[in-house]
């Protein structure tokens, strides 16, 4: 009982703003989380394994176009929000819109090369999805904008709504089979929701206090997301193209199904940004205790995983559990990376942020061109594991030499 007052009431008490954030945080990614693996239930079930790879392969080639948009905005965003600058919010969206625009003929010409040397269905379907990149990759910074405000059960409405309706337009076509009508359905639906979420976020704006060097800040940590878009996009389309577009779906299903328990990390640590970009008492040495104790998640996981995998997905994607019992190691590389980034971002080092993931898109390249030829999916794996891996040494190194300089 005396640890409980003496250590454990005041630990609660003092963070219970944090446990609020943080519960209605992960209650967001829980509900887009079942939508999403619900949905890749019904195309397994209603559709094809064949279908659910075109649809994963031409949403990664039209993410991989979102760089354009200069996706680093959304980091901005959140810090300055969570600052009090919450004019970047508007000024940052703009500005991303319009960069986003030279992504429409650059995707074309994506579609028209699929068309004539690849497959027709999907390069119609890439130049069908075009027109709606800059509504999707621009407009939906009412994320970071929320989150920044600390706004995250007005976020658990907004994206449950999006989500729910998104499932429902996409099932609802789904019985065609018809790849092209799926995109444009999806794409619409999600484009329609970011266009009236972001004029009410409009109207949220306490202030519109500027930040300066956000737009330098912007450029520098596009080259975050673009490492980012490499990591989470190159493996599907090599894959798609080296391979048989069925292995799409199996490697897509691996990464969702880890995905949920990496995506219940970020949403997490994102519950506690806006406090950790404000307050000054936070470091990375706090951090590593979690770090080795992330260590029991895959451990405790490896021998249970196999029965939600047969129960959702049957028993002729035993591939799949072989594949996630190795990706599940993947998680505490995961967090200490993560952490470890936002460090960065909230010290502004730039310069080691371009160095450290100029670096990482070149080893994650590399491994995914030479491994997926040789070793298929599996390849994909190993390489994805590996880029997380090299993000934490360069970070951690980073961080270490920022605070030799100013100890």
């Amino acid at each position: 009982m005396k640890l409980f007052h003496h250590k454990i009431k005041p630990f609660l008490r003092d963070n219970r703003h944090h446990f609020n954030n943080i519960f209605w945080s992960n209650l967001n990614l829980a509900i887009t989380t079942l939508v999403a693996l619900a949905l890749s239930i019904v195309f397994i079930r209603m559709g094809s394994k064949e279908l659910y790879g075109q649809y994963l392969f031409i949403l990664s080639t039209f993410g991989l176009f979102s760089v354009m948009a200069v996706p680093g905005v959304r980091t901005v965003i959140f810090r300055a929000v969570s600052q009090g600058r919450e004019g970047v919010y508007s000024k940052a969206t703009n500005f991303s819109f319009m960069w986003s625009l030279l992504g429409i003929p650059l995707l074309l010409l994506a579609g028209l090369y699929f068309y004539f040397f690849k497959a027709k269905i999907l390069g119609i379907s890439l130049m069908s999805s075009a027109i709606f990149l800059p509504f999707i990759a621009s407009l939906q910074n009412w994320i970071p904008f929320l989150k920044g405000r600390s706004f995250f059960k007005k976020l658990v409405a907004y994206c449950t709504i999006q989500s729910f309706v998104t499932f429902l337009a996409v099932i609802s076509v789904i019985l065609t089979k018809n790849i092209i009508i799926i995109i444009i359905i999806y794409l619409s639906v999600r484009s329609i929701f970011n266009i009236i979420y972001h004029f009410k976020s409009l109207k949220l704006l306490a202030n519109k206090k500027d930040d300066d060097g956000w737009k330098k800040q912007s450029f520098a940590l596009s080259i975050i997301d673009f490492s980012s878009l490499m990591f989470g996009q190159l493996d599907i389309i090599l894959i798609g193209i080296l391979l048989p577009i069925g292995q799409v779906a199996i490697y897509g299903l691996v990464m969702s199904f880890i995905g949920i328990f990496i995506k219940g990390i970020k949403s997490t640590l994102e519950a506690i940004l806006p406090k950790l970009y404000s307050d000054d008492s936070f470091v990375i040495k706090s951090f590593y205790k979690y770090f080795l104790a992330s260590f029991f998640i895959p451990l405790i996981l490896y021998p249970l995983i196999k029965y939600p995998i047969i129960l959702v997905y049957g028993n002729e994607y035993t591939e799949v559990i072989r594949l996630s019992k190795i990706y599940l190691f993947v998680i505490p590389f995961y967090f200490l990376f993560s952490i470890s980034h936002y460090f960065l971002v909230k010290y502004k080092l730039n310069k080691q942020i371009n160095i450290n993931k100029i670096t990482s898109i070149i080893v994650v390249i590399a491994l995914y061109v030479i491994l997926i030829p040789i070793y298929g999916i599996i390849g994909g794996v190993i390489a994805s594991m590996a880029y997380f891996l090299v993000q934490v040494i360069l970070n951690i190194r980073s961080l270490n030499k920022y605070h030799c300089a100013f100890s």
